[in-house]
């Protein structure tokens, strides 16, 4: 079961789960609970803070939204790696060696004068780590401009702003490819993943086993 609590303040958000967990607990009590949390530094608030309020917080994991779905994707799609080629930390190293390859074009003149002085490349490994997490967040949620970038279109996407941001997309997506990395991410299963559920649920499979 996936329950989906909207507030603008953590601690009410905490209080939900924790009430959630004391008064409906799993079945199995050697069950996993799951929490979606936007940041590690979140998850760690909200495992003190339920053990504060259940007066333990164990067998409690609290995974990334992206994590989260890719694991659904690996349990109901054949065929794909434990890890996506595209998760934030591997495309943050493939950033890195591609950026120089794109600063002298003019879409990319911000991000060249902001590595204009980095000696050490330590601004370019943060540049490109920065630039994963946006993609990373894309993936999840502008789906739809991923695709269109791919597709060579701007779709909705406010390219204007960030003229490069397709671009080092494109070149992200070529360079994957070379290298023999799996080219699926998260933009470009999402309709399989969600035909395929559909025609489980014709078949009367269901997805009990993949929970």
């Amino acid at each position: 079961m996936i329950y989906v609590h909207h507030s603008n303040y953590a601690e009410i958000h905490k209080a939900l789960i924790a009430t959630q967990m004391r008064e409906q607990p799993l079945k199995d009590p050697l069950a996993e609970e799951v929490v979606l949390v936007q940041s590690p530094g979140m998850a760690q608030w909200l495992k003190l803070s339920l053990a504060e309020e259940l007066g333990i917080s164990a067998n409690i994991r609290f995974p990334l939204p992206s994590s989260f779905i890719w694991d659904l994707f690996t349990r109901v799609l054949p065929d794909l790696p434990k890890e996506s080629a595209f998760n934030k930390e591997a495309m943050g190293w493939k950033l890195m060696h591609l950026l120089p390859q794109f600063l002298q074009q003019a879409e990319f003149s911000p991000l060249n004068a902001y590595l204009s002085d980095d000696q050490g490349q330590r601004k370019r490994y943060q540049l490109a780590m920065k630039i994963a997490d946006i993609f990373d967040q894309y993936l999840v949620y502008r789906p739809k401009w991923i695709l269109a970038w791919e597709r060579n279109e701007s779709g909705d996407a406010p390219v204007d702003l960030q003229p490069w941001q397709p671009i080092l997309w494109r070149a992200l997506v070529d360079y994957n490819q070379s290298v023999g990395g799996h080219p699926a991410h998260r933009a470009n299963l999402y309709e399989q993943f969600c035909q395929r559920l559909a025609f489980r649920e014709g078949k009367g499979e269901g997805t009990s086993g993949d929970q």
